[in-house]
């Protein structure tokens, strides 16, 4: 999801990500971009460079999202949060593109 440190993200409480309960504690995000989906990886190890030492058995869940297109085209990758009725969605959009990752708290 980014050059260099792979991202990680931080949850204070437990959460559920599509039919997965994940407990409170920090993790890697990882994708598997598609034209039309993207498979969001939340996994375990943290502290990593890229996806050169990526471990499947490591990984905590995996979730597919629809793509959706947008009219408003952004030049940098960009990922922020917006505020749903059960949680957030973890937006991340780049060119004329954005997936949603819903989290339920």
């Amino acid at each position: 999801l980014g050059a260099n440190e792979a991202t990680e993200i931080e949850f204070y409480q437990n959460v559920k990500i599509g039919n997965t309960k994940i407990k409170k504690g920090r993790y890697t995000l990882y994708s598997i971009p598609l034209a039309e989906k993207w498979t969001m990886i939340i996994n375990k190890e943290t502290d990593t460079w890229g996806a050169f030492k990526y471990d499947q058995t490591k990984d905590v869940a995996r979730i597919e999202v629809p793509v959706q297109k947008q009219l408003e085209i952004l030049e940098a990758f960009a990922m922020t949060f917006e505020k749903t009725s059960t949680g957030a969605n973890l937006l991340m959009a780049w060119d004329d593109f954005k997936v949603a990752l819903p989290i339920s708290f």
